[in-house]
């Protein structure tokens, strides 16, 4: 995909933009070592808790089913119970603690990689800032600095939603693995219907960049002190106004007809899940009603099921979405990697202190980058030291070029 065209390939667009999540972590982790170390440390006893949990209620059923019938309460009955709540308890706890250090990652990110485009900004040749698909990329790229909190939430919920759905779908396969080829073929269409909209998504917001950044401008011309004068001087209040109006319709119609879309499809398609889903379920029904699982372990089983479809279908959608935001983060892992042409060589002589001959321009010619319209051509002058020199000219002619 090049800087000055739209996504055209789904699915190769955004295999390629996983390449972005590595650069993505490697920021993350310089951000804050300490907060992402105890994030993953937190994330994975959470995955953990809730096949305890259900594993523990299964014993407790069993054990009140033992009790209806006669046979007495088994001799760990209460220590079981103690041991549900204590776990629950640690489960509210553990999440308390995740939201904390996702707090806390999230400002040390926000800082550092602002920072970093900052600087990054800071190296570049002047020439870039005159082509308007840089200024188009540097803008997705300052958004991007702050605005993919979301897929670094999402990475951390990931990693713990792959080893919880791990436990569970391990569990349903040693009982019948059917369970399992249910629940991942009720779930995949959904997972693809997600995918498919996402990458919609993303191209719509890649498309809709050059006309939201006139939109920015005309906000600040039309409402900025600096430019009351001439709008009320030129009367350019209603050219402006219409302008930014037709441009927010266009974005307006075009975010509708993608949200109605999703909308039907992604309904059609999540009844399909559903379908999965109650297939485990009934086959459940139908092999404990045939004696083969008890109640302790029909219970379990419904647990199992439900927690693996719910967090199956969560890392499909949690996947899809790290992958669609990557796509995001193209420009701004390609803004990192921008390199200043004019850049002073290491055998570089030093300026002189204080200039001895001044500055002297034989024949200079310019033209910017992917233009053929030369700003300057066959340019002389000379600048001596202590003297000083107004350049004088419309917009475009070269003045900065010079500078």
């Amino acid at each position: 995909m090049t800087e000055d065209s739209s996504p055209q390939n789904p699915w190769r667009d955004r295999l390629s933009a996983l390449r972005n999540v590595l650069p993505v972590l490697r920021i993350l982790w310089e951000s804050s070592r300490v907060a992402v170390s105890w994030g993953i440390v937190l994330r994975l006893v959470v995955a953990c808790l809730p096949f305890a949990i259900a594993k523990v209620a299964q014993y407790i059923i069993n054990g009140i089913v033992s009790v209806l019938r006669g046979n007495g309460l088994p001799v760990h009955f209460w220590h079981l119970v103690a041991a549900e709540v204590a776990l629950n308890i640690l489960m509210g706890l553990m999440m308390r603690a995740i939201d904390y250090s996702d707090a806390l990652l999230a400002d040390s990110y926000t800082q550092y990689v602002s920072v970093r485009v900052m600087e990054q900004a800071a190296k570049l040749d002047l020439t870039t800032y005159e082509n308007p698909l840089f200024y188009d990329k540097m803008e997705r790229a300052r958004v991007q600095a702050t605005d993919r909190l979301v897929m670094i939430q999402q990475m951390g919920r990931l990693f713990q939603q792959v080893i919880t759905t791990a436990i569970f779908s391990a569990a349903l396969a040693w009982a019948s693995p059917w369970l399992v080829l249910l629940l991942a073929v009720g779930v995949l269409p959904s997972f693809l219907g997600e995918t498919h909209y996402a990458f919609l998504g993303y191209a719509k917001n890649f498309r809709q960049t050059p006309a939201k950044r006139q939109m920015d401008y005309l906000r600040q011309v039309a409402g900025s002190r600096e430019g009351a004068k001439e709008v009320k001087l030129f009367g350019l209040s209603k050219f402006f106004t219409e302008r930014f109006q037709a441009l927010a319709n266009q974005i307006y119609i075009e975010d509708v007809t993608l949200s109605r879309s999703k909308l039907i499809v992604g309904g059609l398609l999540g009844i399909i899940g559903t379908l999965g889903y109650y297939g485990a379920y009934i086959y459940v029904i139908f092999r404990t009603i045939r004696g083969g699982y008890n109640i302790g372990e029909f219970t379990f089983l419904t647990t199992a099921i439900q927690q693996a479809s719910s967090n199956l279908q969560q890392v499909f959608s949690t996947a899809s979405g790290i992958a669609d935001q990557a796509l995001f983060l193209t420009d701004l892992v390609a803004f990192f990697d921008m390199k200043p042409t004019v850049v002073s060589k290491p055998d570089g002589l030093p300026a002189p202190r204080p200039i001895r001959s001044g500055f002297e321009f034989r024949n200079v010619s310019f033209a910017y980058p992917d233009t053929t319209r030369t700003v300057l051509k066959n340019f002389n002058f000379v600048l001596r030291p202590g003297e000083r020199v107004a350049l004088i000219g419309e917009n475009g002619q070269g003045k900065t070029t010079v500078v």
